[in-house]
């Protein structure tokens, strides 16, 4: 099978899956459901496997969608190592959650079951179509899809208010950034008349120019979106209320990480757009650090986990934005890996606690849950950063390559904030596993003796646990030593790193990452040993602007909900009604009044039929006689 065939069979696996499901799910058995919704994914994963070991490559056009003078657009996939390397990540991180959910999906109704893994599939199919399009326009659809399922996803659960609240928060700030890719879309095409990657990475200048910036700003405003990042961020801690496999594919696999590929995919763009490229890196650092202190005082788990996702794509955006192509992308690697981990894990004890989600009435888990207890800590670890978890080499590879840039002031103050956030990371991972897994239990836990989740989903968290424990091994540039293979395979796609870092890279990312781990061990004197004062208590305006996530949603709803609100029921209803609501309705009357006047002449009788054709013939008579007399 040719690579082009391949290539499309990417597609078609999950999109296969989706119409099967979605057409006859709820009357196939279930056994279908819960082969095919994860089966697609995997098919997809081995033909992506298929193409990594053949060192595939290629752009192929499959057929011309639109054709209007020198307006083109194909359908054409493109194959190169970056597209691959997403789409490892999606199909093969993404399979394990797929899998894990026919657990944890396991007590809905045939319907619903089958209604869930459809827009999974739907979900990676959109994911899949965003990183292997070839062109914009399909970029765009893929964009907008991956909005549409998380929105699906998002409020699965349609009989919960907060479900459809949350859903309709994503959808409404993810279309705000697809507004930014189009209109962004819109000045690339005027300005170099092509839609393709291909054409339009060949007609850049070798300056910048103030099209080029914007367009690079309009770009950004859609990764912005989509990755959560400020300020269009307030959508991803609400994204918690859909199912934790939804949570875990959002956060680890697919949607946020859909920034930092716009980013890596436009690099032609951004590295001679100096000032939009610079601002990829500002967000990224003050986002890091904004969600990072946020989670110190959350209690839900998955919340804590939702602003640790944030935190952590704000340090892919501060890596993409110095330049550091391949670190983010390693990081996006790392990030699957753990992240999705600690969101699988804690879906094991949530389900073992009758869905109760707040870390202060678990408490004492190690003991009864020491499968699922041992494999958090492998990810809370790795999330910290420390030797020898996946987290470390990823991170610090962030982090030394801002520390080590030359002759750069920007790269210096974002690997402050990086180092900060570094820390704080530190703190609230440890408040979060000392929590949960160590301590007495709470006597407000609603289980009391507690029980491991079923082998499908645990088998899932297993080898996503021994993936963050030797992944950092394939990339050991934190350290200066050994193979630099996503570096390496990544050269082609996005170039090479032009900086190396030395001692004193090297000395920067062990004092991180001990800082980090003295204080993941300061919140068990803390939070268990009650040796220590909380910090909540020496700086209580400090807790009270974090427990309100800095007025960002209080802003939003005085400048712009309300206001649009009080326009809603004030002026507009009086041109709502009776102006737009009168021409809709009039109009209809004036037709209805006109067809019972028309329908006057249709009699029935053969007499008046024959009485109108010869009136006809005799005007037509007279107007053919006085034309030949004029």
């Amino acid at each position: 099978m040719s690579t082009s065939q391949l290539a499309l069979l990417i597609l078609i696996f999950p999109a296969a899956g989706a119409l099967l499901l979605a057409g006859r799910g709820w009357r196939l058995p279930r056994i279908v459901t819960k082969l095919v919704g994860p089966g697609v994914v995997w098919a997809s994963f081995v033909v992506t496997l298929t193409l990594f070991f053949n060192n595939a490559s290629g752009d192929f056009t499959y057929w011309t969608w639109i054709q209007s003078g020198s307006f083109n657009v194909p359908f054409n996939i493109l194959i190169d190592n970056l597209s691959i390397f997403m789409c490892l990540v999606i199909t093969g991180v993404g399979g394990l959650i797929v899998t894990y959910a026919v657990g944890y999906m396991d007590k809905e109704d045939g319907p619903s079951y089958a209604r869930f893994f459809t827009y999974m599939d739907v979900f990676v199919f959109s994911m899949l179509l965003l990183v292997l399009a070839g062109n914009f326009v399909f970029l765009i659809v893929g964009w907008a899809l991956v909005g549409l399922s998380s929105y699906f996803l998002i409020g699965f659960w349609y009989h919960r208010r907060s479900a459809v609240l949350a859903a309709r928060k994503a959808f409404v700030m993810n279309v705000i950034g697809d507004v930014g890719m189009i209109l962004g879309t819109f000045v690339v095409f005027v300005s170099y008349h092509a839609t393709t990657y291909r054409a339009v990475f060949k007609a850049l200048p070798a300056n910048d120019t103030s099209s080029l910036e914007l367009a690079a700003f309009l770009l950004l405003v859609g990764a912005i979106a989509k990755s959560a990042q400020i300020p269009l961020h307030t959508w991803l801690p609400d994204a918690m209320e859909g199912p934790t496999p939804v949570s875990a594919l959002i956060h680890a696999a697919t949607m946020v990480t859909a920034g930092v590929y716009l980013v890596g995919r436009m690099h032609p763009i951004y590295d001679i757009a100096v000032y939009a490229h610079g601002a990829v890196a500002i967000v990224g650092a003050v986002t890091a650090l904004f969600a990072a202190t946020i989670a110190i005082v959350q209690t839900d788990i998955k919340r804590v986990l939702a602003y640790s996702t944030m935190s952590q794509i704000g340090y892919m955006f501060l890596a993409v934005g110095i330049g550091a192509y391949s670190a983010g992308f390693f990081h996006l690697l790392s990030h699957a890996f753990f992240k999705a981990l600690l969101f699988m894990a804690a879906g094991n004890v949530i389900h073992a606690m009758n869905d109760e989600q707040d870390m202060r009435k678990y408490g004492g888990l190690l003991k009864q849950l020491p499968r699922t207890s041992w494999s958090f800590l492998i990810g809370s670890l790795s999330l910290v950063g420390v030797i020898p978890f996946v987290g470390f080499f990823s991170k610090e590879q962030i982090l030394g390559a801002a520390f080590s840039k030359p002759d750069a002031s920007l790269a210096l103050a974002v690997w402050a904030f990086g180092f900060i956030t570094a820390l704080v990371t530190g703190f609230y991972t440890g408040r979060m596993w000392w929590m949960s897994f160590a301590g007495k239990p709470s006597p407000e836990r609603p289980v009391e003796h507690p029980h491991e989740a079923p082998s499908v989903m645990l088998v899932p968290v297993f080898i996503l646990a021994a993936l963050a424990t030797i992944g950092g091994f394939i990339q050991t540039r934190a350290l200066g030593f050994g193979p630099h293979m996503v570096d390496d395979f990544l050269k082609s796609a996005v170039g090479a790193q032009s900086w190396e870092g030395g001692a004193s890279e090297v000395i920067a990312s062990l004092v991180t990452m001990a800082l980090a781990a003295v204080l993941f061990l300061a919140a068990y004197r803390i939070y268990i040993q009650h040796a220590w004062k909380p910090w909540s208590a020496v700086v209580p305006w400090a807790q009270r602007l974090l427990e309100r996530k800095y007025y960002f949603d209080e802003l939003y709803d005085a400048i712009i909900v309300r206001p649009m609100d009080g326009l809603a029921r004030g002026g507009l209803r009086y041109v709502e009604d009776p102006i737009i609501g009168g021409i809709v309705t009039g109009t209809g009357d004036l037709a209805e009044a006109e067809s019972h006047n028309l329908s006057l002449t249709e009699t029935g009788y053969f007499r008046n039929y024959v009485l109108v054709f010869v009136a006809g013939a005799v005007v037509v008579a007279i107007l053919i006689l006085a034309r030949a007399g004029s």
